[in-house]
């Protein structure tokens, strides 16, 4: 008898320590660049503050662009969170929001026109079990379609990821 209960609570044991929970985790960006030239740590400290300016008088636009992120093992959701807006009546305009793990082709949402107001875009990054995060770029980019006073955008970039978790510690 003694070992039937010793093996079930081996076994309940195994279970808690060897079965998958999910984890909700925010990595930090590591590494951003924008059109107006700020030095990568002023744009990643502008963003824990509250967020970016980005100018969108470039030719053909301008842009915010997390390029590097904190290692996350065993990923199973990713999401790009995007909180934006511009000012009001200054020209802004073709939104776009993007990602990419490659640098060159990006998956977008938009256009989205002037928003005043703080906006939040979600976008669901597909994943798998060997994704690597720490290579995904995520990229807020616009245009000044009147040309005449700088459009500005405020934005900023985080990345939600729901990862796989095993054992009984955390």
């Amino acid at each position: 008898m003694k070992k039937i209960i010793f093996a079930t609570i081996f076994l309940i044991f195994l279970l808690f320590l060897f079965f998958p929970r999910e984890q909700e985790v925010f990595p930090k960006p590591l590494k951003a660049k924008d059109t107006d030239g700020s030095p990568s740590d002023e744009i990643l400290e502008n963003m824990e503050k509250c967020c970016e300016s980005v100018i969108l008088k470039f030719n053909p636009y301008g842009y915010l662009e997390v390029e590097e992120w904190e290692k996350v093992d065993l990923p199973k959701k990713a999401f790009a969170i995007v909180n934006w807006r511009t000012y009001k009546d200054l020209g802004a305009g073709n939104i776009y929001i993007g990602y990419s793990f490659d640098g060159k082709e990006y998956k977008e949402l938009g256009p989205f026109n002037e928003s005043e107001n703080f906006t939040q875009t979600t976008i669901e990054i597909p994943v798998n079990l060997f994704s690597d995060l720490s290579k995904l770029r995520i990229r807020f980019r616009g245009e000044d379609l009147d040309f005449a006073t700088d459009a500005i955008a405020e934005v900023k970039i985080e990345l939600k990821v729901i990862k796989y978790k095993f054992g009984l510690i955390g």
